[in-house]
């Protein structure tokens, strides 16, 4: 065999090694069979279980294209967290890999940003509400004093915590109107 030509078990025949796919499991660093014989052998693994959206689903989750379609129209075809997005990602438990629901793209991320945690998830939701989130009272936003920009900014240079202090004092006296009497 020529150097740098290969041998495809699939369709038997010698062909260039730029013909064939990286493998970095296999000793040569190449895939065994050539692309076109390892796409068709992929696609008909594929098409073997029901189609590449199962055999994704039944890969990473355990679950068929007609589990998911169940569980989508029991959920209303919406995001079991927020009840208003289509739901389109299975949520599973990270650590025994059980299937939950569907979610929407959106609350799927946030439960993985919050690693899934209730006790980060409930003191996130108290936040919120504590900061004017969804319930909470809203609050009134007051534009700053003329002269508070210019405070904020030269305070905001300062190392010392008492010497910002003082000068805040010194800027806010300067600040206000002599005292008319």
């Amino acid at each position: 065999m020529p150097d740098g030509h290969k041998w495809c078990p699939e369709c038997n025949v010698v062909k260039p090694v730029e013909e064939y796919p990286r493998n970095k499991s296999q000793p040569s660093g190449l895939a065994v069979y050539c692309k076109p014989c390892h796409n068709a052998r992929g696609k008909a693994s594929k098409d073997k279980v029901g189609g590449s959206r199962t055999y994704h689903l039944k890969r990473r989750y355990g679950i068929t294209a007609e589990d998911f379609d169940v569980m989508l129209a029991e959920q209303g075809g919406l995001c079991a967290i927020c009840r208003s997005a289509p739901a389109e990602h299975v949520d599973h438990d990270h650590a025994t890999g059980a299937v939950r629901q569907l979610l929407c793209f959106n609350c799927n991320g946030g439960l993985g940003q919050f690693k899934d945690d209730p006790t980060v998830l409930r003191a996130a939701a108290r936040y919120v509400e504590r900061h004017g989130g969804p319930g909470a009272q809203e609050r009134v936003r007051r534009s700053p004093r003329p002269g508070q920009v210019e405070l904020r900014r030269r305070a905001a240079g300062c190392p010392s915590h008492d010497v910002v202090r003082a000068r805040v004092a010194s800027l806010i006296a300067s600040l206000q109107p002599p005292a008319t009497g």
